[in-house]
């Protein structure tokens, strides 16, 4: 069984590809994009499902359906490596799609991590996805985008996947079983990534900075409390960096809760002009942190900054 299968059956995604199946015309080569990996993965299943389905549905019960579940479909070629996609992989995918499908079907190839192929490989899976073989469909799976070829991307079907809203997630975080507070906070950092939320609830790491972020943002009231708070940034370059990444998260969150007039803390303390300077401080303190400037320089300078613009912006 597909994991959160009635979920992805309510996505857009889903839909494209079943309509396609049922007017009879799949595409030769698909790029299914997300972050989200398990998701992704989960929905090469259902849609290798939709293709081969007698109801073109993903039913799960069917003589096709399930022995897909079981990787018996001999018309199936994936490739998954632990490493870079190379040439050679590719060459024998190539090689191939000139065999003929058996039971006169389609011959579906799921290429998996698709962006950790270099240009050499995707230059050289670029002709069969130009000039496929009848009858043969490839399906590209990547979190990236933007690491795939313009001349690969412009000859593909592009399906984004947006599977989760915050209502689904939760729900299925609840099953898990953890309390609403631990919910709550891994809805909102995860933006509709359900494998990173499942991961944020029970990442003591994440949940200690953000608490240390929280005292920050609401207990720094002074420049005199700048040697206490610097600790709270942390004391080497990437733990600065990550404690921006949930600042950044936080200022985001308590923007989209004014926003919908949802109560936050925070929005007692921080108005909108605030939070966008402090976006822009955000991005400004990252890119020194990545130009190697002086740690504890970078850090003291944030909060000066960050005491300006409170004060700057302060709400009466």
């Amino acid at each position: 069984m597909i994991e959160y299968i009635d979920i992805i059956k309510q996505s857009k995604a889903y839909k494209i590809i079943k309509q396609d199946a049922f007017q009879n015309r799949i595409a030769h080569s698909y790029m299914i994009i997300s972050e989200d990996k398990e998701t992704l993965d989960n929905f090469a299943c259902a849609m290798l499902q939709i293709l081969y389905c007698n109801s073109h549905d993903a039913c799960g019960q069917c003589f096709e359906c399930e022995r897909l579940e079981h990787n018996n479909n001999p018309n199936v070629y994936k490739l998954k490596t632990d490493t870079a996609i190379k040439v050679e992989n590719i060459k024998d995918l190539i090689a191939d799609t000139n065999i003929t499908a058996v039971e006169n079907n389609y011959k579906t190839y799921v290429i998996y991590n698709a962006e950790s192929m270099n240009e050499a490989s995707q230059n050289k899976l670029l002709k069969t996805i130009e000039e496929p073989p009848e009858n043969v469909i490839i399906i590209l799976l990547t979190s990236s985008e933007s690491a795939m070829l313009q001349t690969i991307k412009s000859r593909t079907k592009k399906i984004y996947l947006n599977i989760w809203d915050n209502q689904n997630i939760a729900k299925e975080l609840a099953k898990i079983g953890t309390n609403s507070e631990n919910i709550e906070l891994a809805v909102k950092f995860s933006k509709g990534n359900f494998s990173d939320a499942k991961s944020l609830i029970t990442d003591e790491k994440f949940k200690q900075t953000y608490q240390n972020m929280i005292n920050l943002l609401t207990g720094y009231t002074q420049t005199s409390l700048i040697g206490k708070y610097l600790k709270y940034l942390g004391e080497d370059k990437e733990q600065v960096l990550y404690s921006m990444s949930i600042i950044e998260g936080i200022i985001s969150g308590t923007i989209e809760d004014i926003i919908n007039n949802i109560p936050n803390a925070l929005a007692a303390i921080y108005s909108l002009a605030t939070l966008a300077n402090l976006t822009d401080l955000i991005v400004d303190t990252t890119k020194r942190l990545n130009s190697n400037c002086n740690l504890q320089a970078v850090n003291t300078n944030f909060l000066l900054k960050l005491a300006e613009i409170k004060y700057l912006t302060a709400i009466d």
